[in-house]
């Protein structure tokens, strides 16, 4: 433990790799800076919010994508290439979720809302989470120092996957990084977002 070290720097890079550079030292946030396929976007906004899967379990990484298309089934969600897609992703960033977090079970949550789920900006009370809103505006995040300057507020792209430090991050560096959902308005209309915690 090294008292007094923090950690507030945000790496961004455009290959999933970027996430494992979570682990580096004064990194507080690794985002993959990913766009997604037009047609998978344009698919997921034109949904009905009544048929967008919502979840939260706890499970084992090689049964994600399962819990996920179960989601779909019960949203009564018609199979087709991007209902698959959305599926094998799910499962795709757990399993990168689960290797740098080491852990073999994770939480997952699709969250369905038209409300600010987290307006006020925060550091989760875990070791890591993963975020990535297929839906609507992505997650907005600042230093500690400087929460009160709009100016100085990023912005995840939707698509996006981010890992953010939390306040057990294990290496004994305090993340100075805040995150918050962005404030909903009726233009962004109804997100779902992806939430990955350690089980």
């Amino acid at each position: 433990m090294h008292k007094g070290r923090t950690a507030g720097n945000v790496l961004i890079g455009r290959e999933a790799e970027a996430l494992q550079h979570i682990a580096n030292q004064g990194i507080a946030a690794a985002i993959w800076q990913r766009k997604p396929a037009s047609d998978f976007q344009g698919w997921v906004d034109g949904l009905p919010v009544e048929q967008l899967p919502e979840l939260r379990i706890t499970v084992p990484l090689d049964l994600v994508e399962s819990a996920v298309q179960t989601a779909c089934d019960i949203k009564q969600l018609p199979d087709g290439p991007e209902r698959r897609l959305l599926a094998g992703d799910v499962a795709a960033l757990a399993d990168i979720f689960g290797k740098v977090m080491g852990v073999p079970n994770v939480q997952i949550r699709l969250d369905v809302d038209d409300q600010v789920m987290c307006p006020r900006f925060h550091i989760d009370n875990i070791s890591a989470r993963l975020l990535c809103t297929y839906r609507g505006p992505g997650t907005q995040y600042v230093a500690t120092s400087e929460r009160d300057k709009p100016n100085r507020i990023g912005q995840m792209t939707t698509g996006a996957a981010g890992l953010f430090r939390g306040k057990q991050w294990p290496s004994g560096e305090e993340s100075t990084l805040l995150h918050r959902s962005p404030v909903n308005t009726n233009e962004t209309g109804v997100r779902l977002l992806l939430v990955i915690d350690p089980a």
